[in-house]
């Protein structure tokens, strides 16, 4: 499976796939770059940095950003500097080594990192392996929300007061696109939260930024093993990453990472828990804000009907937006 993106980008790289049926595959598409696994000989993607064992990896991802390229390469690139930094610090986890840039002369065309092991955790656990993986989740965030901020904000990581710096604009962006109950609803909603003291005393720490499903990889016991695509990672709310948790968890779950958080040493603020159902009350806003020029028309479509059941569900339990 090639593509002239693809070939173009391999070939800047100097990754070598092997001369075998697909050699080249595609991973997955997210949201800012789309993933291919090659299958390369040895020496590729050095030189290592770190722990890294770049010299000696023969399995290869090649990311490639999507339009709009504004959005995306800016993020592949600074993801790479952060990644380099954070192969200092002991995460639990694996993450993705030798990240570097691939260009063409002053043109930026993708990433290319080693691969990282596992399978996204199934959404059926229970049990021992459910309480394994939010044990692991709990010990990986105590652990990244520890590094140095001083460290990510120097790899390039942005700062940001997530309210007034980013949710404030978002959500005035999305407004327009939404009917009259759901703009209503979100409204209320951002008002509410803003009122109740928006994220201006919230703690600042490296962040994820995306904590989901198929970012958090397991081996076969289902203990998590590894934790992939930090394009999203910034110093800001700790708050974001545990709202992530509940993205296919639920509150439960996030208890029981919170447990183990805190027994790895992370520090949970008296006011977390406001924060983390505000950024998971509003998460479908990226949907209707960048799910079609990412995934199509109907990624947006979905977007816009979760936020009108969500307002639904609020009116059926008398938190009427007109309250």
């Amino acid at each position: 499976m090639t593509t002239e993106a693809v070939r173009r980008a391999l070939q800047a790289s100097g990754v070598r796939p092997l001369r075998v049926p697909d050699a080249v595959s595609a991973l997955g598409s997210g949201y800012a770059a789309d993933a291919y696994l090659v299958r390369a000989r040895a020496g590729i993607p050095g030189p290592p940095s770190g722990r890294s064992r770049g010299a000696s990896a023969t399995q290869i991802v090649l990311r490639l950003p999507k339009p709009p390229l504004s959005y995306s390469a800016p993020l592949l690139q600074r993801e790479t500097r952060l990644l380099r930094a954070l192969e200092r610090y002991d995460l639990g986890v694996t993450t993705p080594r030798g990240m570097r840039p691939i260009r063409d002369g002053r043109t930026f065309l993708g990433t290319v990192h080693e691969y990282v092991g596992g399978t996204p955790f199934a959404s059926g656990l229970r049990g021992v392996t459910r309480e394994r993986l939010c044990t692991g989740i709990g010990q990986f965030l105590a652990a990244l929300h520890a590094v140095p901020t001083v460290a990510a904000i120097r790899a390039g990581a942005v700062e940001r007061d997530l309210w007034p710096d980013l949710y404030r604009g978002l959500i005035a962006e999305t407004l327009p696109q939404l009917g009259g109950a759901a703009g209503t609803w979100l409204v209320q909603t951002a008002e509410d939260f803003e009122r109740g003291g928006g994220t201006h005393h919230a703690p600042r720490v490296l962040v994820h930024g995306d904590i989901q499903q198929k970012h958090l990889l397991v081996d076969e016991h289902s203990a998590l093993s590894g934790v992939i695509d930090f394009g999203e990672a910034q110093v800001a709310d700790p708050a974001l990453d545990f709202a992530g948790v509940l993205n296919q968890l639920v509150w439960a779950d996030l208890e029981r990472v919170w447990v183990a958080y805190q027994a790895a040493g992370g520090r949970l603020d008296a006011d977390v828990e406001r924060r983390v159902r505000f950024y998971i009350a509003v998460v479908p806003i990226y949907r209707v804000l960048y799910g079609e020029a990412a995934q199509g028309p109907q990624e947006r479509l979905g977007g816009i009907r979760q936020l009108a059941a969500r307002a639904a569900a609020a009116t059926r339990r008398g938190a009427s937006p007109d309250r």
